[in-house]
């Protein structure tokens, strides 16, 4: 039994290998997110609320890229794995392409329709003055932050890539170097300091696109600069041709993630709005919190990137038993990890909302609302272990049933009824909505044992048919 759930040491010393610059990766982009949202959080709750909102849209969008990315993942880790490059190449196309489109369509919907999107969270219930004041800090921020949207899907691009390969450092270098360029010049305009414009909302904005923009320049020139360890650059650009069954079977296997991803997003946002009935009171609690989790949900998030590569490479290989083997453990070591995470995070719950300049109804909230949150780490982190195992194999429309359909048939039109029909507290209505996910995790386990994702889906020929 417990040689079938703990691996030995060079295990151990593989995963660290590939989850380690994740985990360093995650956890300064999302310490510094935590940073910044103190910043903004000092402006008020509206202006803080106004900026929630906004990250809520924006996240609609980052999420739609990662699904886009997603089903060339698959086919790019297994490509590698049987060391076929030209195949990893082609992926790195359709990425590059498909990320470039979906960038343009979301900067022209965000601009003509991005205020009424906003107003979606705003209720006349509230305090009128308050409602529009956040309004106004909502419409400025958006309008700056659309300049970040195609290098952050250029980054995710190139990243994506890498990754699949193994290679996670580069990633981590360039998250480091943006989300600290990204804090520094925060400070400075946020607040006005060492004799820049004091610009609040506006100056968050202007420090993420800066930073955006420096991040992708990062990871670009250092991949092309080392073409000989980021082999899927070489030759890239000589045809934007993708080969037609490669190309065919990611768009057959990517589809259902990038639906997937756009449900599951969308989901989340329509949870929001629906918490947002009780008031911007409401939406500010829930950015403290989930910023806070945030940073405690970066060990399994990294032990689920892992999960995707090892075992992609492993299945890639025709290494079956292997992969079995494996991903048992990299699960156990998740659920382990989580569950010494959630008691961490319980403890500490208190603590965090006193740093932001709200009120203590907000502080109140978010405390609660971080309790459930923990409550709940150990559940989502064997969500996620089983979400990306089940990809691994490209059982992609399984995933696309196993993630999102909890979501829409349960979680939402359960948080709906509760937050409109009952005056059942919001705490006890985001607890109950929480709980939903144990029917995920239960669905989630039964396909991981039975093996539905032992699938190798690149073959000699190029991919299987």
């Amino acid at each position: 039994m417990l040689r079938r759930f703990v691996g030995d040491r060079a295990f151990y010393q593989k995963v660290t290998g590939i989850a380690l610059p994740v985990i360093i990766q995650n956890g300064v982009s999302f310490l510094v997110n935590f940073v910044d949202n103190i910043m903004v959080g000092q402006l008020g709750t509206q202006a803080m609320s106004g900026v929630a909102v906004v990250n809520q849209l924006i996240f609609v969008f980052n999420t739609c890229i990662l699904g886009m990315i997603a089903g060339a993942s698959i086919f790019g880790a297994q490509f590698y794995g049987k060391k076929d490059y030209e195949g990893l190449r082609d992926t790195f196309r359709f990425r590059l392409l498909s990320c470039l489109l979906l960038s343009v369509l979301a900067i022209l919907l965000f601009y003509f329709a991005g205020e009424r999107m906003i107003l979606l969270f705003l209720h006349s219930e509230s305090n009128p003055l308050e409602v529009a004041e956040t309004l106004t800090f909502g419409v400025r921020y958006l309008g700056i932050i659309l300049i970040s949207l195609l290098p952050s899907a250029f980054t995710q691009v190139y990243a994506s890539t890498a990754r699949d390969m193994g290679e996670t450092f580069l990633p981590m270098s360039a998250s480091v170097m943006a989300v600290v360029m990204n804090t520094c010049l925060n400070y400075l305009l946020i607040f006005g300091k060492f004799g820049f414009p004091r610009m609040g909302v506006q100056g968050a904005a202007i420090a993420t696109v800066t930073a955006r923009f420096a991040e992708c320049l990062l990871i670009v020139l250092a991949s092309h600069i080392r073409k000989s360890k980021y082999i899927f650059v070489k030759g890239a650009f000589r045809t934007f041709k993708i080969t037609p069954s490669v190309a065919k079977k990611i768009t057959l296997k990517g589809s259902p993630l990038m639906i997937n991803e756009l449900l599951w997003s969308v989901g989340n946002v329509i949870m929001l709005q629906c918490y947002s009935v009780r008031g911007i009171e409401v939406i500010a609690g829930l950015n403290i919190a989930t910023t806070i989790f945030n940073i405690f949900s970066i060990f399994y998030i990294a032990v689920g990137s892992s999960i995707a590569i090892i075992i992609g490479q492993l299945l890639g290989a025709g290494r079956m038993e292997e992969a079995r083997d494996t991903d048992n453990k990299l699960i156990f070591l998740a659920l382990m990890s989580s569950t010494v995470i959630a008691v961490l995070m319980a403890l500490m719950a208190p603590l965090f909302p006193g740093l932001y300049k709200t009120s203590e109804q907000v502080r109140g909230l978010a405390t609660a609302f971080m309790y459930i949150l923990a409550l709940c780490i150990p559940i989502s982190s064997f969500i996620h272990a089983a979400f990306f195992t089940i990809r691994a194999g490209g059982k992609t429309f399984i995933t696309l049933l196993f993630d999102s359909s909890v979501l829409w048939l349960v979680s939402i039109p359960l948080a709906f009824f509760l937050t409109r029909y009952t005056g059942l507290a919001i705490v006890w209505v985001y607890l109950f909505c929480q709980l939903t996910e144990i029917i995920k995790a239960a669905v989630g386990f039964v396909l991981v044992k039975k093996g539905v994702w032992l699938n190798n889906i690149v073959t000699d020929d190029g991919v299987n048919p």
